[in-house]
């Protein structure tokens, strides 16, 4: 009986020391998995706050493309285009 006294906490030891390699193996590429995860949430996070800026500014330029100050504006300048009754006045180069 004194043998299977000695044996009994050995075998405890090597059934935990197995359950614990287990443990580790099964917990290690998740707990990566997570890191991961995480690290890429974190960079997309980052780049929709950048992409809802840009939108914001993307509005903002639309907005004053599409004023009636900004079409005539390029209406005058691009297209040479006057009011009804306003003077031409043209220069002529030499």
């Amino acid at each position: 009986m004194n043998k299977e006294q000695e044996k009994r906490p050995l075998l405890r030891i090597v059934i935990t020391a197995v359950l614990g390699i287990l443990l580790l193996i099964t917990f290690v590429p998740r707990a990566k998995c997570v890191y991961d995860l995480s690290q890429r949430k974190a960079r997309l996070e980052a780049e929709k706050d950048s992409l809802i800026q840009q939108q914001a500014q993307l509005e903002k330029a639309m907005q004053e493309a599409n004023s009636l100050r900004t079409v005539e504006k390029i209406a005058r300048e691009q297209l040479g285009m006057v009011k009804q009754g306003e003077l031409v006045i043209m220069p002529v180069s030499k």
